[in-house]
């Protein structure tokens, strides 16, 4: 059966609405473009609602929250929607998923933006009028003709599709850091952690990170823990129900988001681990002796994959000496932090409010090909810096800013290699209202 083919005509496509997606597509919204923003899933959020990974890490520098607006926005409403809190150190702010995913798409519908749910990208071309995508979805193919491209899909697909260069994990031998199922169980009883000695923040919530290597050690001594992981690298307390607890501890070795085979062994092996963590937290971790798994994130959550080869390329050197280019659109104070490729040590330096680097500009743009921008996780750096942009806030600070940078070059009637940096970060610093 032959499918039909609809089309559009828009300004901007941007193509997965996580978080580096969502900030690209508000950035573009409010400053007058037209944009469609294609999702494989049924909603917005990425990680951060997909795989269940609600823990946005927000880094300060010296007590200066470094995110942009569109973060500080939908902090905001979701904070007001009873849908958040702030975590203990103030440098992670927990949202709950479904308040998320409906804060995101009325702010994207109320801007006059374009979803295209259920979507994948099949193929990329171009012609004197711009980019022609073609999208594989339920019922009809759906082609897409745009001025302007942002690839935020987390992998690079559009990019690499289009015939970008890219690079893939670790220099040498492209291992990439391991990805995560996400577990939420129930029948958590906060009293009863509280009695144990265990925090509750506001009163309320209970939650911790890089703990319980101690009874990691023993479970593993007593047959109770197999997972390569020696801690526990995060778990909170929801927003809407402090019996609800989301568990980020599993570690899963050797796949490749990229590969199909390995996504989904990636998953069924994800699922095993969940249910090992959830027994582990029943046995040996106070509040947690009636508790029971809820569900296990929809998609794995994916760290590491593809990049692409940029005009400019982020490395740790640059992190390092906190290198702040003339050219930097984003600024980021979260440290290098790497989940072994190999094994189940993670190198992670806690820098005190001490760090502070650029992200330049020339990272979000893939060489060779003019008027397509990467957002996120996939702009050109090495595996090691990748380690530290990867979080949720600074990847919607990237898609704000290649949103910004589109619609300067509409503006100007200029390509997106020639719009200059510094007007794309007077305009992030505007809607900050500086």
């Amino acid at each position: 059966m032959h499918q039909p083919l609809m089309e559009i005509n828009t300004l901007c496509v941007v193509i997965g609405a996580g978080s580096a997606g969502y900030g690209a597509t508000i950035a573009a919204l409010r400053d007058g473009c037209s944009v469609l923003l294609a999702e494989r899933h049924g909603f917005p959020g990425g990680m951060g609602t997909v795989s269940g990974i609600s823990s946005y890490i927000n880094y300060k520098y010296h007590g200066e929250d470094l995110s942009e607006s569109v973060y500080r926005a939908l902090r905001k409403d979701i904070f007001e929607a009873d849908g958040g809190y702030l975590g203990d150190g103030e440098h992670v702010d927990f949202f709950d998923v479904e308040v998320s995913k409906r804060i995101m798409e009325n702010h994207i519908l109320r801007m006059g933006g374009k979803l295209l749910y259920h979507s994948l990208l099949r193929t990329i071309s171009r012609d004197a009028g711009g980019w022609i995508l073609r999208f594989a979805c339920k019922g009809a193919t759906v082609l897409v003709r745009a001025r302007f491209v942002i690839d935020a899909t987390g992998d690079a697909d559009a990019c690499t599709l289009a015939g970008a260069g890219y690079t893939h994990g670790r220099n040498g031998d492209g291992k990439t850091q391991p990805m995560s199922m996400i577990v939420q169980v129930g029948g958590f009883e906060p009293e009863k952690w509280a009695e144990s000695g265990g925090k509750l923040i506001h009163g309320r919530y209970a939650c911790g990170g890089d703990c319980f290597s101690g009874e990691i050690a023993q479970a593993r001594a007593e047959g109770y823990w197999n997972i390569p992981r020696e801690n526990i690298a995060m778990w909170w307390a929801m927003p809407k129900n402090p019996t609800h607890i989301t568990i980020n501890g599993s570690r899963l070795l050797g796949y490749d988001a990229c590969n199909p085979f390995d996504v989904t062994a990636a998953e069924i092996e994800g699922r095993k681990q969940a249910g090992v963590i959830a027994s582990f937290f029943k046995r040996y971790i106070p509040g947690f002796a009636n508790s029971h798994i809820l569900s296990t994130g929809p998609q794995i959550g994916v760290r590491e994959s593809r990049r692409i080869v940029g005009l400019r390329t982020l490395t740790e050197q640059d992190i390092a000496v906190q290198r702040q280019p003339d050219d930097m659109v984003v600024r980021c104070a979260y440290p290098i932090d790497i989940h072994s490729p190999d094994n189940a040590k993670t190198n992670f330096d806690k820098v005190n409010g001490e760090l502070l680097y650029g992200i330049p500009y020339g990272c979000l743009l893939p060489e060779g090909l003019e008027n397509m921008a990467a957002a996120g996780r996939c702009i050109s750096a090495s595996h090691e810096a990748a380690g530290s942009f990867r979080v949720m806030p600074t990847c919607m600070a990237i898609g704000e800013a290649a949103g910004v940078a589109v619609a300067l070059a509409h503006r100007q009637g200029i390509m997106l290699s020639e719009v200059d940096p510094r007007n794309i970060r007077d305009r992030l610093d505007e809607a900050l209202g500086k």
